[in-house]
């Protein structure tokens, strides 16, 4: 008996070495679904298909989105869930209107200024107040159909039931062991005697359940200002943590007005201020100055890949220098989405190799000489952040949308967690430096979300996101662009291989699958590449649908790089 659980133990160990390198078989490819009236895409098979079931029952894409949101916190917990925050952009097609509301993490009223990255992230001083409940229930009360407690159940059934634990589940409980294992609370959830849950098990958190209960019955009060927050507040405390129970009270959904551009003959909205909607939309108007006519698919081009990792690495410059929490500080925020702005930074690129051999020495622009009216606020100036977050992408049969991403931080968050419900790690994206994200009271950080919707001709083009920490808007970019620029077919340009960089990192990360050829012409213009295997989820886990005007009808396609499903009707 003590040898059989040595080996289990060693099993364990080993795994832990070796599955956080793994990624998709190369055979395992996107999952679709085409539909007339609407869809549903999320990161697992379950949250989609509660999305749908609410659709048919007569619920709008709000209340679809609500629904999977919160079922997608109890079979993904370590990506996301009430004790993380996020993004949600609606259209309303009524009235042709956007809504985004932002539910992203708080800082407290007197936030730790001596939080540190390298020794507090998987500890309670990382956590910030949730946002979650907040959001999804305010979407549904202010823009769904439903009653509150009908988009929840479903949630509360599966957390009470439980659900089988897929490959790619255990791989990220097996890359944070360590973390779990040193969380009681969390270890508690996860571990069936003495072990992690293994592929097949079936995971169930009856104090999930319970507290997705009290917020059917008693709405984001319970969360906020009620027992909830009274014992989570005394735990992280006890824990080594800053959060009260008035900070917990003092939080609220944030509705604001979406960032846009016309992108060539698209108009694309995305996530405002504190989210990096406005560094997704900034690469896309530098890259549109590129004649289009002389570019080529990324797998067929180096130039065209070169013109967009120069895209990006400007606009990730102006992103560190110039974005945080528009309650705080003033952001050039139209100056960095102007024409005439892109243009500019567009003019500062060399065609034949990178300009600048560090990308940290990518030097910012100055949106503010574009930004009308110029406010008398003085202007910042600047000195990381997985694939630990999920996306849903809705549509109705009345043709309203929501595109929506939310997140815990790292997977598994913090790893502490309280009354069944597992805390965010948002204080290790603010900056140390002074910058417009720097930490604050009651300040939410600037995170990558970029929760997206296209539009043509008055019609829905493309509900998008994807998860991928740093590499979120880079992935979305390289999406749209393929989408949109080189006409390639859904299924095929969620399939296709890519690459990222930031211009904090020093190397091109590029998936295999691109030619030696794309890869040789790319060092020749002075970049070092980092390859990476097929399909890895550092690249994200794009959840997408989109519309084909020919054949009238939706294409719902799920990333191979998560449990995904796309679902329709």
């Amino acid at each position: 008996m003590k040898m059989d659980r040595l080996f289990r133990i060693l099993a364990v160990i080993l795994l832990a070495v070796v599955l956080p390198l793994s990624s998709v078989a190369a055979q395992d490819f996107a999952k679709q679904d085409t539909a007339a009236h609407a869809m549903v895409v999320a990161a697992h098979p379950r949250a989609a298909q509660v999305g749908i079931r609410i659709l048919k029952h007569g619920g709008n894409a709000v209340d679809a989105a609500v629904a999977t949101a919160f079922m997608i916190g109890v079979v993904e917990p370590h990506a996301s869930g009430l004790g993380g925050g996020g993004g949600m952009l609606i259209y309303l097609n009524k009235d042709h209107s956007f809504r985004y509301l932002d539910y992203y993490m708080q800082t407290s009223l007197h936030p730790d200024t001596a939080y540190s990255n390298k020794k507090d992230v998987y500890t309670p001083r990382s956590i910030c107040i949730p946002g979650t409940p907040s959001g999804l229930i305010r979407a549904n009360k202010l823009f769904g159909r439903l009653p509150l407690k009908t988009v929840i159940a479903p949630a509360i059934e599966i957390a009470r039931k439980g659900f089988v634990v897929s490959q790619k589940f255990y791989t990220n409980i097996l890359d944070k062991l360590d973390v779990i294992s040193n969380n009681p609370g969390t270890k508690k959830l996860i571990f069936k005697d003495d072990f992690p849950v293994n592929v097949g098990d079936t995971l169930k958190n009856p104090q999930l359940a319970q507290a997705l209960q009290n917020l059917a019955e008693k709405g984001e009060n319970y969360f906020y200002r009620g027992a909830f927050a009274r014992k989570a507040a005394a735990e992280i405390q006890a824990d080594g943590g800053y959060l009260t129970e008035e900070d917990f009270a003092h939080y609220q959904t944030k509705i604001k007005k979406p960032v846009k551009i016309n992108y060539r003959d698209y108009q694309i909205y995305s996530a405002p201020p504190a989210q990096s909607g406005t560094t997704l939309l900034e690469i896309l108007n530098i890259y549109e100055n590129a004649p289009l006519e002389k570019l080529k698919p990324f797998t067929k081009s180096a130039t065209s890949i070169h013109i967009l990792c120069e895209a990006i690495k400007r606009a990730d410059a102006d992103r560190f220098y110039f974005l945080g929490d528009p309650d705080a500080f003033s952001l050039p925020v139209d100056g960095m989405l102007s024409e005439g702005y892109a243009r500019k930074r567009y003019a500062d690129m060399d065609m034949e190799r990178i300009k600048y051999t560090n990308n940290r020495n990518v030097p910012a622009g100055d949106p503010w000489a574009f930004h009308k009216p110029v406010p008398k606020a003085s202007r910042q100036a600047l000195p990381t952040d997985g694939p630990h977050t999920t996306h849903i992408s809705v549509i109705d049969d009345e043709g309203n949308a929501v595109s929506l991403t939310q997140t815990l931080g790292h997977f598994f968050g913090s790893g502490f967690s309280s009354q069944g419900v597992i805390f965010n790690s948002a204080m290790s994206v603010f900056y140390k430096k002074p910058s417009p994200n720097r930490i604050g009271p009651a300040r939410r950080p600037m995170t990558t979300i970029s929760p997206t919707i296209v539009i043509k001709d008055g019609q829905i083009a493309t509900v998008i996101g994807t998860p991928g920490g740093g590499r979120i808007f880079n992935v979305l970019a390289e999406m749209i662009i393929r989408l949109l620029d080189f006409h390639i077919p859904p299924v095929q340009a969620m399939n296709a291989p890519r690459f990222s960089i930031r211009n904090y990192s020093r190397k091109l990360s590029m998936e295999k699958r691109f030619s030696e050829k794309i890869m040789q012409a790319l060092q020749s213009k002075g970049y070092q590449i980092k390859p990476y295997a097929d399909f890895t989820a550092y690249f994200g886990g794009v959840q997408l649908i989109f519309y084909d005007p020919v054949l009238k009808q939706y294409i719902g396609v799920s990333d191979p790089r998560r449990d995904g499903s796309a679902l329709g009707f």
